[in-house]
């Protein structure tokens, strides 16, 4: 071919390529409905694999989980309760007398026997010495009557001894009165010594009068001194010198002293929260006013009874206090932890409430049950479970109740689901 006649090839060549592609763009709608009658005629073959299983009739799909061993833990917050002193005491005078001194004021620190005021009171310091001197007085008798036993025991031994000679002599030669008398004499002699043995007696039970007398006015002259009673803080003093102050017992007392190292805070637990009360659980206390500073320490005792009125329990706290920086009076609220360490636990999320009853939904064999539960302590997102309670074979007959064993299956949210519901087990997510 020569070289002139190729661009004429090439030009009919790229007209037809169009023409082409302008009949192909027009036949394919007509085309398109053989195609489907052409499918109709020949269906493919069909699917022997069973229809799937719609999800209703499989259950619903829920989360599970089982009892375990935690440690359950119940904060019980009350507010409101005042640091009170370990012990207070009100003095008052036991006798009658004018203030001499007073040695301590208001916010002295005390220790146990410290002279806090002294009252003047003269006739006791007289009626004292007259005492002293009655004890005396008996002593100089005992000792004159310890004298006289000492002569009547000379006096029965010459009186024996003349009556021993007498008798070996005999009645033929001493006459019959002289013997009689002998006799006679060494009798009188016994009786005297027995008389001087009991005025011995006598005068040491004058004695002993006296001496009690004596120790009982002493007594009541160191009443005349007021002492602390323990070691403390004066924290009243209601008297000044000269002051006749008198043994009545009413009115403001002459001082009072507290004892505040430690210091006891007593907090009143609602009823309901009564029974997980224990010696020994730790509280926190947060001190008001004082940048809510926190304390730490132990219930150290409760009252084991509701008070009637209020329903509580009293429980106290006591608190070292060796810097004196807890004062009586001050606001706290506290905080007292209850903790049950391995028990059976399950989320609270699990448990349901209602009325007095609480129970869980398990799965058993693809379906959900309901069983009662007898639950303990509550707290941080756990309720401490005790038993369940297993349905009867029997219908009409209650149900007993069993020890939690751990391989319970409990749903986790049983929210939207009922008793008898078929449920499933869904997959745990990785």
């Amino acid at each position: 071919m020569s070289d002139f006649g190729a661009p004429v090839i090439t030009r009919r060549w790229s007209a037809l390529s169009t023409e082409y592609s302008v009949l192909r763009r027009r036949r394919l709608p007509l085309l398109a409905p053989l195609l489907v009658l052409a499918a109709g005629c020949n269906p493919a073959a069909p699917n022997t694999a069973p229809p799937a299983a719609p999800a209703a009739a499989m259950g619903s799909a829920v989360r599970v989980v089982t009892p375990e061993r935690k440690t359950v833990r119940h904060p019980i917050e009350q507010p409101g309760f005042n640091i009170e002193a370990f012990e207070e005491t009100p003095l008052y005078p036991r006798v009658a007398g004018y203030v001499g001194k007073w040695s301590a004021d208001i916010g002295d620190r005390v220790r146990k026997g410290d002279v806090l005021a002294e009252l003047y009171a003269p006739e006791m310091e007289v009626d004292l010495k007259q005492k002293e001197a009655t004890v005396q007085q008996a002593r100089t008798q005992i000792q004159q009557a310890r004298a006289l036993v000492s002569a009547a025991r000379a006096q029965l031994d010459r009186s024996r001894a003349q009556h021993e000679r007498f008798q070996r002599i005999g009645q033929g030669v001493i006459d019959k009165e002289q013997v009689d008398e002998v006799r006679l004499a060494h009798e009188s002699a016994k009786a005297g010594l027995e008389k001087a043995n009991a005025d011995v007696a006598a005068a040491e039970a004058q004695l002993a009068v006296a001496e009690a007398a004596r120790d009982y006015s002493r007594t009541m002259l160191q009443y005349t001194q007021l002492r602390a009673p323990y070691d403390g803080v004066v924290t009243q003093r209601n008297v000044y010198t000269g002051y006749l102050v008198q043994p009545t017992g009413t009115g403001p007392p002459l001082f009072v002293v507290q004892q505040v190292d430690p210091v006891r805070v007593f907090v009143n637990v609602p009823g309901p929260d009564a029974p997980w009360i224990r010696d020994g659980d730790p509280v926190s206390l947060r001190l008001q006013g004082a940048g809510g500073v926190l304390y730490q320490g132990k219930v150290t005792r409760n009252a084991r009874a509701l008070n009637p009125q209020a329903r509580t329990l009293r429980t106290e706290i006591d608190l070292p206090n060796p810097h004196g920086k807890l004062l009586p009076g001050m606001y706290v609220q506290s905080t007292i932890t209850v903790e049950h360490p391995n028990v059976w636990a399950l989320p609270a999320a699990a448990i349901v409430t209602e009325g007095e009853e609480m129970f869980c939904l398990r799965v058993v064999e693809g379906k959900a049950v309901k069983t009662p539960l007898q639950v303990g302590l509550t707290g941080g997102g756990l309720v401490e479970v005790l038993k369940k309670q297993v349905r009867s074979p029997s219908p009409g007959e209650a149900g007993r109740w069993e020890d939690i064993s751990g391989d319970e299956e409990v749903i986790r949210n049983p929210t939207g689901v009922s008793d008898g519901q078929a449920v499933r087990r869904a997959a745990e997510k990785p």
